[in-house]
């Protein structure tokens, strides 16, 4: 009988070996289909990642090549892409049921296409923009997943990010009916967002993305309105050739 025993354990020691070393050798797989597979149901568009490489000893990984796709209707095959996002895990955080804590985040030199189609006010406030669909749909998909009971009878872990940097950005100003054709492209100011879900206790990854996702869109539209702001300055003292001056009036609104 002990035998029996024995041997029973030996093969569930066995299987469960085999499933962690499984889970550890396609780490980073897995983590690449998840960023591409709920981000895609976030923000409503195509989002791929090139590669992610994560290590569990040191707590340490980095995305390489995310991009964004833009919503349907929109010129640019993208709204933001990122060479390099890198991640430090403390790691501690991750025995137990309590939130998982992201020392750091840096996202670096991120590009993004800012594209509009309706006014822009000087706070940064489109009627009609990529970014704005794109932050509202992740906004949606947070507040749904928030309401959703649990999977699997047990909920998902949160998570907290003590900092997360955007620095080297810039932003790619397209209004094609507007600018004829022509872009404007201004640096994106850096970003330092700290202890994201640290007053709930950690909150979810849709709602971190979400506050992320806001804090980046809003700084390009407050960005991408100012240089607009200029332009139009520009028009109004006659230094832009053609109509532009008065479209780009008209971009700006009353």
């Amino acid at each position: 009988m002990w035998k029996k025993i024995g041997l029973g354990l030996a093969v569930l020691l066995a299987i469960a070996a085999g499933a962690l070393w499984y889970l550890v050798s396609n780490l980073d797989s897995l983590v690449k289909a998840a960023i591409e597979k709920y981000g895609s149901a976030a923000t409503q568009t195509a989002v791929t990642a090139d590669s992610v490489k994560l290590s569990l000893t040191s707590g340490s990984g980095t995305i390489s090549g995310l991009s964004i796709g833009n919503p349907s209707g929109f010129a640019s095959p993208r709204a933001l892409g990122v060479g390099a996002i890198s991640v430090q895990l403390d790691t501690g955080s991750l025995p137990g049921n309590g939130p998982i804590v992201l020392k750091t985040i840096n996202i670096a030199q991120p590009q993004i296409n800012y594209e509009v189609t309706g006014g822009v006010s000087l706070t940064g406030v489109s009627t009609a923009s990529n970014l704005l669909i794109i932050q509202n749909n992740v906004k949606n998909y947070a507040g749904r997943a928030a309401a959703a009971p649990p999977q699997g009878g047990a909920p998902a872990r949160k998570e907290i990010i003590n900092d997360l940097y955007v620095t080297g950005g810039k932003i790619n100003l397209i209004a094609t009916t507007v600018l004829h054709g022509k872009k404007i492209t201004v640096p994106l100011p850096p970003i330092h967002l700290t202890n994201i879900g640290r007053a709930g206790g950690g909150a979810t990854p849709a709602q971190i993305a979400s506050q992320i996702i806001s804090a980046i869109t809003s700084q390009a539209a407050r960005t991408g309105a100012a240089a607009l702001t200029q332009q139009a300055k520009a028009a109004a003292s006659g230094t832009l050739p053609g109509n532009m001056g008065g479209t780009l009036k008209g971009l700006l609104g009353p």
